[in-house]
């Protein structure tokens, strides 16, 4: 479970999309931030969650790099800084907005330099070596300039406004301590898609599989519903005058 109100290790040594060495107090930069923990690799979950991250970034007032920063850190150790760089550039262009370059950060790292970030934060995640991908949480953690976890928003949607006002409050220090309680919050997704070896879909498509079905099945009844309606109507005898 995302511990809100932990310290990061600000002084974990990641390479930035150049291939140097930075940390996570250089990527923060003083000012509060964005992370989300991705994969560079990732066929479907981690695409979604930073699309739906660039387009409330986009529609806010707030600039990245002048009022924030974003940190992208990758959790798999075979990631390289050159994909590091393609998904920057990617996010930079999405943005749209020009001098912001600073502001965004997409990390590599090793194994232990990743699992020291991923258990401090409590973000979980699993390898699948049947289908090579991982199973892994979606969201983005939001962190003080002093390096605090502040709140945690679940999903791949965010609004401009959900997320302005957590980036407003992280840059105060001020902990979402109603974030979490109770059961795990954070969905367990995987980034699976279909594998025409077992002609099988994956988690994240099989829900959308199955709510499209559902409600094919609704569209169906409906109409015949509809239908047989109709031909009751149709031979129900004509009323004289």
């Amino acid at each position: 479970m995302p511990q809100i109100g932990t310290e990061l290790p600000l002084d974990l040594v990641f390479r930035d999309h150049n291939g140097d060495d930075t940390t996570l107090q250089e990527a923060l930069d003083g000012q509060p931030a964005v992370l989300c923990l991705v994969y560079f690799q990732c066929p479907m979950l981690c695409k979604l969650a930073a699309d739906g991250l660039v387009r409330s970034l986009a529609d806010m007032e707030p600039s990245v790099g002048k009022d924030s920063q974003v940190v992208l850190v990758s959790f798999d150790p075979r990631d390289t800084p050159q994909q590091a760089a393609t998904t920057r550039e990617q996010l930079i262009h999405r943005y749209g907005r020009t001098g912001t370059e600073d502001g965004w950060h997409c990390l590599t790292g090793d194994e232990s330099v990743i699992q020291s970030l991923t258990n401090r934060v409590g973000f979980h995640y699993v390898w699948d070596e049947e289908t090579k991908q991982y199973a892994h949480a979606a969201g983005l953690f939001l962190i003080s300039p002093e390096g605090i976890i502040t709140d945690c928003l679940n999903g791949v949607e965010f609004t401009p406004k959900q997320l302005a006002s957590a980036i407003a409050a992280a840059k105060q220090g001020v902990l979402n301590e109603q974030a979490f309680s109770g059961e795990e919050p954070v969905s367990f997704l995987r980034c699976y898609l279909y594998d025409p070896t077992t002609g099988k879909f994956g988690a994240v498509v099989q829900w959308t599989v199955r709510i499209l079905g559902i409600a094919t099945v609704i569209v169906l009844a409906g109409g015949v519903t509809l239908l047989i309606r109709r031909q009751r109507i149709s031979q129900l005898p004509a009323s004289s005058d």
